[in-house]
Parts: C-alpha cells; sequence; structure tokens
C-alpha cells in the first residue's frame, strides 16, 4: 500500500471531497499488498458518493486481504452497500459474516443493519430478534434506536401493546436522539390500542417538545384520538370517517430523526419509561410478550362490552354497526381502498414520466429514501400495470416500464394500506420478467 497516497485520501475525506478521496485510495491499494485499508476507506468514499455497485466491489477487495484486521467492520459496511441496491438477501449474508467474529465489537451494527434487510423482506418476526439482540449489545451506544425499531416491527405483526413497551424503552435512555420520531410512533400505539389520551399526551409531546412534525399517518391518528376524547355531539368528521374509527395504519421502519430540539419537560404528565421499565421490558421473553399483548386485548373487549348499553338501545346500535361494518369489513378483507392500489401506483409513474413531485403517493418515509426508491425506475416513457394482488393490509402491483432507451422492464411495486387507501412502500426489479427469459 502507497502510504503517501493514503494519507492523501485521508486528508480529502476529512476535507468531504470523496471524489478524490476515492481515486487517492484506489491508487495507494494497487500498491504492493497490506491493502486492505486502502480499499475499505475507498468503499467508505464510494458510498458519500452513492456508487453503491462500485462499492460493493472495492469493499470485496478489502475482505480479500487477510492481513487486515477489521474485516468484519468492512462486511457490515458491504452490507449496508446491498440493502442500498435492494439487495437483501446478499446483505444478510455479509451481514452473519460479521456476525461470526467473535472479536468484532461493532456486532450491534451489524444486527440492526440485517435486522433493516429482514424487514425489507418482510420477515418480520426475525427482524424483531435482531433488533432485540441489537438493542441489549453492551457495546451499543445507542440502543434507543434498536428499541424504536423494534416497536416498529410489533407494530408491523399487529402486537400495538408490545410496540408500546419497546418505544418507552427507546425513551427511557437519554442517549437517544430520536425522541421526536420515537414519541410519534408511541402515539400510534396508544391509538391502535385506544389509550387515546395518552396517545394525544405522547403527540403533542413530540411536536412541542421535540419539534417534530408528525407524517400524515400520526396526524390523522392525533385528530382521531383527539376526537375520542370529546363528547359523541362534538366529535368531527375527517374524510367520511368518524374520528377514532379510521382502520390502524402501517408505519415505516425507518430510524432516522435528527437530534432533539428541545430538552424534555420535567412537569409533562405524559408517562415516560424509567429504568424500572427499561429493565422490565428487557427481562419479558416473547412467549410473555404475547400472552401479555393478548390479555390487554382481552380486557379491552371486556371493558367495551361491559360499557354496551342494554337491551333496545344496544339492540339498535349493534345492527347500525354491523350493517355499515359489515360492507367495510369484507372491502376491508378484500383489499379494497380508495385511491386503489392501481390509481397511487399509476399517478405515481405518471407524475415520474412528467418529472413532478411523487412524494405524495408514499408512506410517510423521508425524502431521501423516497428518492432512493425512484432511483430505481428509469426515466419512462410510458407504462402498463400487469397485476395487482391485493390483501387487508398490503398489495403487489406488478408493472411494465418502457425507458426512454432499451427494451421494456419489469417492476413489483409494493404498497401498504394507509387510512382507507393505498400509499406506495418500495419498487423492486422483477428480474424474473425482465429480458425476455428462456
Amino acid at each position: 500500500m502507497d502510504q503517501a497516497r493514503f494519507e492523501e485520501g485521508q486528508a480529502a475525506y476529512a476535507a468531504k471531497d470523496y471524489r478524490a478521496a476515492a481515486k487517492a485510495f484506489l491508487a495507494a491499494a494497487d500498491r504492493g499488498e497490506g491493502n486492505g485499508p486502502a480499499y475499505h476507506m475507498a468503499g467508505n468514499s464510494l458510498v458519500r458518493l452513492r456508487r453503491f455497485s462500485d462499492a460493493v466491489t472495492v469493499y470485496r477487495h478489502a475482505i480479500n486481504d487477510e492481513s487486515y484486521e477489521r474485516r468484519s467492520a468492512v462486511r457490515a459496511n458491504l452490507g449496508a452497500a446491498h440493502v442500498a441496491l435492494g439487495e437483501y438477501a446478499e446483505a444478510i449474508k455479509v451481514y452473519d459474516a460479521a456476525l461470526d467474529d467473535p472479536g468484532y465489537a461493532g456486532q450491534f451494527k451489524a444486527l440492526q443493519g440485517k435486522a433493516g434487510a429482514l424487514f425489507e423482506m418482510g420477515r418480520i418476526e426475525e427482524a424483531a430478534t435482531a433488533y432485540r439482540q441489537a438493542a441489549l449489545d453492551g457495546d451499543n451506544p445507542d440502543p434507543g434506536k434498536a428499541l424504536n425499531n423494534l416497536g416498529l416491527c410489533f407494530m408491523a405483526m399487529d402486537r400495538p401493546t408490545d410496540a408500546v413497551e419497546a418505544y418507552r424503552a427507546a425513551l427511557g435512555f437519554d442517549t437517544y436522539t430520536g425522541r421526536g420520531r420515537a414519541l410519534a410512533n408511541l402515539g400510534m400505539a396508544y391509538h391502535v390500542i385506544g389509550r387515546h389520551e395518552d396517545a394525544v399526551r405522547s403527540f403533542e409531546k413530540a411536536t412541542e417538545l421535540h419539534g417534530y412534525k408528525l407524517p400524515e399517518t400520526a396526524q390523522a391518528a392525533y385528530v382521531a384520538s383527539a376526537g375520542e376524547l370529546r363528547s359523541p355531539e362534538q366529535r368531527e368528521i375527517v374524510d367520511g370517517w368518524s374520528t377514532g374509527e379510521m382502520p390502524p395504519v402501517m408505519i415505516s421502519a425507518e430510524d432516522t430523526d435528527a437530534k432533539s430540539k428541545a430538552s424534555p419537560d420535567a412537569t409533562t404528565s405524559m408517562p415516560h419509561a424509567s429504568k424500572e421499565d427499561v429493565d422490565s421490558f428487557f427481562r419479558m421473553t416473547d412467549v410473555e410478550m404475547r400472552e401479555r399483548d393478548r390479555e390487554a386485548r382481552r380486557s379491552e373487549r371486556q371493558m367495551r362490552q361491559s360499557e354496551r348499553n342494554p337491551w333496545s338501545a344496544l339492540i339498535a346500535v349493534v345492527l347500525a354497526v354491523a350493517l355499515v361494518l359489515g360492507g367495510t369489513a369484507a372491502l376491508f378483507a378484500m383489499g379494497i381502498g380508495y385511491p386503489t392500489q392501481r390509481m397511487t401506483v399509476a399517478g405515481m409513474l405518471e407524475a415520474r414520466a412528467s418529472g413532478d413531485p411523487v412524494a405524495r403517493y408514499w408512506v410517510a418515509v423521508p425524502t431521501a429514501d423516497v428518492d432512493k426508491e425512484m432511483a430505481k425506475l428509469p426515466p419512462l416513457t410510458e407504462f402498463s400495470i400487469d397485476s395487482v394482488e391485493r390483501s387487508p393490509r398490503t398489495s403487489l402491483v406488478t408493472v411494465t416500464v418502457t425507458p426512454e432507451s432499451g427494451a421494456p422492464l419489469s417492476y413489483e411495486i409494493t404498497l401498504a394500506r394507509e387510512g382507507v387507501g393505498w400509499k406506495v412502500t418500495g419498487v423492486e426489479n422483477d428480474w424474473r420478467s425482465t429480458g425476455g427469459g428462456s
């Protein structure tokens, strides 16, 4: 390795001139053995330039240097590059290789990266296990991030009571800077299980104390929970749904919240996780969590049953609700919504073709994540929707896109139910249907 060129690369990297840094590191690596550090830093520079495919190649060169002691750290970075390319299975392989190294002090990084890849593949329970292991790792300086994402996994598994515990545990760490996002997620979980007063307090603390802007879905849940705290005569009608009747919504698993803009208010009455809350959460097994969630649901049903008005009033209410909700539940179970899956995907692709913003067709995720997903689509001239696979909460739409140059390409677009309609959650190239197979 050329030490002079390596130091030149370090200076450029420190100055955030990542293009010059990549060139210097690659030049340093071309000189003799012991080039693992140079390839490692060249890969990091290429990631900064969003040249993920090149980074994958360079990181693999670093791993091939058996004298380099930080190869497991390189594997963790390689996994992140695969994730950025949507190559989740490959990412999991290299994360597992890093985790197999008992001397790797950054195992929590590999666990969190692996969990994110598993979540993207729909392997939610495995993702939850990995996030919990990352939170338990004694070397993890910020377990709150893993706990927040664990809560998102519990929500995706329809275990909101467990999600509440995970979010509260995340808030118990003073080092966690994503409090605004965690509080908003906590509000969503409270809303789903009907603890509307706690939901409102969580949402308000997220916005007022941490300056966090609630995504559209969280804002709708906030309005709904606030409506439930009013008398029936005072409740507003929102988009045709009585507040409090809106169905649960999915939440993105991303945790990219900026640092809190204000410190916690010690006088606030919203319950806050103590050390005992955190310790109790970590002592619970998955079986105990599931049982607690079932018990909470049973208690909620019993409470609702006890509050029903007797006899004639009850019969009238039940019949009316059955007629409305029976049809609604049937539509929900069939994956029907408005806007429909076709409308959402067509609107997004039309906007893409005309150069218009597409964020409104996506679930509430950071703009950078939307841009990364949309970058998988080429500049297009036309498209066709080939098929729609529906389920109550998620759907898959297959489309054929004709780029400005080249042959038509097939893509799979995933969607999640948001309110009564559908929003896009991801874009993947359907390699099985591309390139005129056998």
